[in-house]
């Protein structure tokens, strides 16, 4: 981490921090002092959770660990700002690596209208089985019942089963509902951009 150029950071147009491996704040630009109400030097060695209220750092804490995993994390939470006031942001968990290790995680977060259900009652990601994300991310993508089958080499009637159980685990209707379940609990990122 010690190499990471921070002033990258400070020229983001967007509240942004930067992590190490245990969640413990190392920096923050500008655009997230103001937000907070807290200088970089006050965060240094808080942790990612003690930002957000108490209910939402589960699902923080989820997605955190997924970008240490290093896969990028897109989610909805609250987050309380400077003045006390219940926003919502729409955050951006980061993997930072170096080589293959991951080795702290960058956080974006944006301004987005405070979700009734994230308002109403903390939403926690579903555990879900290794097949079920395989499928989720496949009908996000969306492919076919058909097309499901052939990719994992299942039969139809067993994917059927697995998108009945994903669809009730998510409490989900269809496959539409599932996926916009599945992006706000932060069950489905953006594949990082990659040279071909």
């Amino acid at each position: 981490m010690t190499d990471l150029d921070l002033s990258l950071v400070d020229r983001l147009a967007v509240p942004a921090s930067v992590h190490d491996t245990h969640g413990r704040f190392l920096h923050m630009n500008a655009g997230a002092e103001q937000v907070s109400g807290k200088t970089a030097a006050e965060t240094r060695g808080m942790h990612v959770t003690d930002l957000v209220p108490p209910a939402q750092r589960p699902n923080v804490m989820a997605q955190f660990e997924r970008a240490l995993r290093g896969e990028p994390a897109e989610f909805e939470t609250i987050f309380v700002d400077a003045r006390g006031t219940t926003r919502g942001v729409r955050a951006q968990h980061l993997p930072l690596q170096d080589g293959d290790e991951v080795v702290g995680v960058l956080i974006l977060a944006f301004d987005t209208p405070l979700p009734p259900s994230i308002s109403e009652a903390p939403s926690r990601a579903p555990s879900l089985t290794p097949r079920q994300r395989e499928i989720l991310r496949l009908v996000a993508a969306g492919h076919s019942t058909e097309e499901i089958a052939g990719e994992l080499t299942l039969s139809l009637e067993t994917v059927r089963n697995h998108l009945r159980r994903l669809l009730h685990a998510l409490d989900a209707h269809s496959r539409v509902e599932a996926i916009a379940t599945a992006h706000r609990l932060g069950l489905l990122s953006p594949a990082p951009l990659r040279l071909s």
